[in-house]
């Protein structure tokens, strides 16, 4: 009785211990995520340039190796637009903080350009100037963010979601389509082989994309290459994602979150404006002395 005890006992010990390094494996991991998501998130643009760049190239190409490599960037592409969605997940307000930091960044532009083109003007009147453009775009966003609520949050991850779901299903369509463009024996179709309809064309895979992320199947078309099969799972499991990260935005948002990060992102405004009244302030102490 006693060893069955023992036995009961070490079972235990070792399921905790496994769940414990699970659990910190999966913290860990969804912390590297969620960095390197809010990172590319402030390159988004780039992100939806590489998505274009590869669509063209594999419909456009009649190479094989061009369509590979619009393919591989494609790939690469959803994977971090995924990223960027989960980094939202993370941090629901992240837009105001890519704003702040694009403000900061407009400032040093137009100060840049104030010096080179009024070089005969005193430096301080070019601080002065951006000066006054840092402030008002601050106190704007200020604005902004105080007037933001849980009901915007969750437009904007509606708006998200939907526009995640448009860009999965189009970009595995254009993968599907540069696979069949590379091996058109890679999908079978009822309709063709009956002789009711042609099958081929970009649009028949935006219809399969469609219905395989929605997880349907109607089973008119279906993979036969396995670099098809797996670009199938591959979809069906972004979908899931998808959906995941949609249910956990929505139990995670809550009026106490948002108060939180409102409240962080205008004390980080705030240090920006008084950094800006200082300025001024300098400014005006110059000028006192000049007077004098």
């Amino acid at each position: 009785m006693l060893k069955r005890i023992k036995i009961v006992f070490i079972l235990q010990r070792m399921i905790d211990r496994t769940y414990s390094a699970v659990e910190r494996s999966v913290n860990r991991a969804k912390g590297i995520l969620g960095y390197l998501g809010s990172r590319f998130t402030y390159r988004r643009d780039s992100v939806v340039f590489l998505l274009c760049i590869s669509a063209a190239l594999v419909l456009a190409s009649g190479s094989k190796a061009v369509i590979i490599l619009g393919m591989f960037m494609m790939s690469v592409s959803i994977f971090l637009w995924l990223l960027i969605i989960f980094s939202w997940t993370m941090d629901p307000l992240i837009d105001f903080k890519i704003r702040i930091k694009k403000i900061k960044h407009w400032g040093k532009r137009l100060y840049k350009y104030l010096s080179m083109e009024f070089k005969g003007v005193d430096s301080k009147h070019h601080v002065e100037a951006y000066s006054w453009g840092l402030l008002a775009y601050f106190q704007e966003l200020k604005g902004e963010i105080s007037k933001f609520s849980k009901t915007n949050l969750l437009e904007k991850f509606l708006l998200r979601f939907f526009t995640t779901f448009m860009i999965l299903t189009i970009g595995f369509a254009i993968m599907y389509f540069g696979l069949y463009k590379l091996d058109p024996g890679g999908f079978v179709s009822i309709a063709e082989q009956t002789g009711a309809a042609t099958f081929g064309s970009f649009t028949d895979f935006i219809y399969y994309s469609a219905i395989t992320i929605a997880t349907v199947g109607y089973g008119d078309i279906y993979p036969v290459h396995i670099i098809a099969r797996f670009l199938v799972v591959v979809e069906v499991l972004s979908g899931a994602l998808l959906v995941i990260f949609l249910i956990s935005s929505f139990t995670s948002i809550s009026i106490h979150l948002t108060a939180e990060r409102q409240r962080e992102l205008i004390d980080d405004i705030d240090k920006e404006i008084r950094s800006m009244d200082k300025v001024f302030s300098d400014i005006e102490k110059s000028r006192g002395k000049t007077d004098a």
